[in-house]
């Protein structure tokens, strides 16, 4: 029993409890990426870019991106809205020949590149290293896409827990058995993105309920670990 329903309903019961919570942020990101193309204003969608990766973690005082204005999101910005179509994957029929596959680890790829390459230094930090992590990386197509699930810590040790491997970083063979996770319970995942639409009238792409799940089921581990340890 994975108990998929009843892990994400209670990461979502956050959302309902406080209508302002720091999650609701991936939400404004996510909508305002979901509009038609000619609607998007670059700008704006940098803005909200920002601000959801800040509520999410990416602006800490180690980050690269504290040091830069909203604007630094330009160029990743206009190359994720070429990518729109990753925003509709069937993931049920999804696999290794899927042209979405490839279009998700080449935009991957120009994401994780472009940063390094186009901040070549930070004046107050000369010493920082410009470096795209899984988790900045998956944070911000999880935010515009919602075609993958965040490699953070807690997600990656919810990989761990199901024995879902390689769970230590992300790469085509650990995102391809996240996918598989969600085929073989397909019809839990979509009890659960109906229930949540009936809810709020937003339909929760399926990559954001397994990052959810997965989530949910590792800090929920480590709470229980705190626990035992007072």
């Amino acid at each position: 029993m994975h108990n998929i329903e009843d892990n994400i309903m209670n990461f979502f019961q956050q959302l309902i409890s406080d209508e302002n919570h720091r999650y609701k942020s991936w939400e404004h990101c996510f909508l305002y990426f979901s509009q038609d193309v000619n609607q998007i204003d670059k700008e704006i969608a940098c803005l909200h870019l920002s601000f959801y990766l800040a509520s999410w973690g990416m602006y800490r005082g180690s980050s690269f991106l504290l040091w830069q204005d909203y604007l630094i999101h330009d160029k990743v910005v206009e190359e994720i809205l070429k990518y729109k179509h990753l925003q509709n994957i069937d993931f049920d029929n999804f696999d290794v020949k899927d042209k979405n596959f490839k279009d998700i680890f080449e935009l991957s790829n120009f994401i994780e590149n472009w940063y390094p390459s186009n901040i070549k230094n930070i004046p107050e930090k000369p010493d920082k290293v410009i470096n795209v992590t899984d988790t900045l990386l998956t944070k911000i197509l999880l935010g515009t896409l919602g075609c993958i699930p965040a490699y953070d810590r807690f997600f990656k040790d919810g990989l761990k827990i199901k024995n879902i491997q390689p769970y230590t970083k992300l790469s085509k063979k650990s995102f391809l058995e996240v996918v598989k996770f969600y085929q073989e319970n397909k019809n839990d995942f979509l009890i659960v993105q109906e229930n949540i639409e009936e809810k709020i009238r937003i339909k929760y792409p399926i990559m954001k309920l397994v990052d959810m799940y997965f989530f949910t089921l590792s800090f929920a581990s480590y709470n229980k670990s705190l626990e035992r340890n007072i």
